[in-house]
């Protein structure tokens, strides 16, 4: 069996073991990494409903386009 290397962390020049760390420590990385994890979730749903506002106009432009067209016969 292999063993896995601890956690560690990298601040400039110096690696800490992260298990050496404080509590308050490791629970501030506890807190960054939750903080990255929804960030990246926050950006996934603002591009998705980006996506759903540029489709919605287009078929909002398709709609009005129909109704003209309709109107013109």
């Amino acid at each position: 069996m292999t063993e896995q290397a601890e956690p560690t962390l990298q601040i400039g020049e110096t690696t800490y073991v992260v298990s050496e760390l404080s509590d308050e420590v490791r629970e501030m990385l506890s807190l960054h990494q939750q903080a990255k994890e929804m960030a990246i979730h926050a950006k996934r749903q603002a591009t998705i409903h980006d996506l759903s506002v540029e489709n919605l106009a287009a078929r909002i432009e398709q709609a009005v386009q129909d109704t003209e067209d309709n109107n013109d016969e």
